[in-house]
């Protein structure tokens, strides 16, 4: 029998360490492809994962040159691929053969930022129906998920688009989200639709509030701004770049949830927006607070 949505809500159990430790066991972090590669070479542990944004400003090339660069430097690596920023199937093919000749095997595909697609990929769901017939293909897929909802997609078409895609891919990672009872209820709703991937969650790091707001508002992230204004009592001191976010917040509600209720959520996606020292510090320490040890860190 499947959980409903509201059996999931409440807030009054311990927290599952043992969740949370496993959620934090990866380091998997997001950069923009202008990150200061001296910067994360200096911080983040060889042994982390690092995906690298897609965006109009810095174009396919600027993801490729910044995979590439820390690829050298001994990190998995994961490049997002962008279905709108690409012309062909010649150009995909001439990019992956580059990722693969540098040992990159795993793609994150999204929709891109672009206004007017650049060619024959017009969404995600094209791209990745390409992307399966290369030699080799990719090792590892992931896409992309949205508990709260697109600003510009209406829900039907996402939940039927997740659906789709999830033919091609081995996991999800969901938007940047704040409410834990949203993201649940959400997961519940899509499992009773037959989604059926892992997923990880995307979560900021401890940026200043002032910055995280900017961010979100860009991002179209309205409902989970609001959500965290009211939780944290933030309205009229949140552009006062004294107060940072804290991820412990959302992690905490969700391992104070029943185990069946986050079944199937494998790990953090850390959005860091370059700022990877403030990631790295976080998540040492969060580990070492709850006694995760080496086994959390790495079984």
């Amino acid at each position: 029998m499947t959980d409903s949505p509201s059996s999931l809500v409440s807030t009054e159990g311990q927290i599952d360490t043992r969740f949370l430790c496993s959620l934090l066991r990866e380091l998997r972090i997001e950069v923009l492809p202008n990150v200061d590669l001296s910067k994360v070479t200096s911080i983040v542990p060889r042994d982390a994962t690092l995906t690298v944004t897609s965006s109009p400003a810095h174009g396919v090339e600027g993801t490729l040159q910044t995979a590439l660069a820390l690829r050298r430097e001994g990190y998995r690596v994961v490049p997002h691929l962008a279905a709108r920023a690409l012309c062909d199937r010649s150009q995909l093919a001439q990019l992956w053969h580059q990722y693969t000749t540098a040992g990159i095997d795993e793609v994150f595909v999204v929709g891109g930022d672009q206004e007017r697609p650049a060619g024959e990929f017009p969404n995600s769901l094209a791209l990745l129906q390409t992307l399966i017939e290369l030699e080799p293909p990719p090792t590892r897929i992931g896409i992309t998920a949205y508990p709260e909802g697109h600003p510009h997609i209406p829900n039907d078409v996402l939940e039927a688009d997740l659906l789709a895609k999830q033919a091609y891919a081995h996991y999800a990672t969901t938007q940047i989200v704040f409410d834990p009872d949203a993201l649940l209820s959400w997961l519940v709703r899509s499992r009773a639709r037959g989604f059926t991937l892992p997923v990880y969650l995307c979560l900021p790091g401890t940026l200043r509030l002032d910055r995280l707001i900017r961010i979100g508002m860009r991002l179209g992230l309205g409902t989970s701004l609001r959500y965290l204004e009211k939780q944290r009592g933030l309205v009229g001191r949140l552009l006062t770049g004294g107060l940072r976010y804290d991820p412990g917040d959302l992690l905490d509600g969700l391992a104070r949830r029943p185990a069946t209720a986050h079944a199937g959520i494998v790990g953090v996606h850390w959005s860091s927006f370059n700022s990877v020292e403030s990631v790295v510090h976080w998540v040492l320490a969060r580990r070492e607070s709850l006694g995760c040890g080496q086994e959390g860190a790495t079984a």
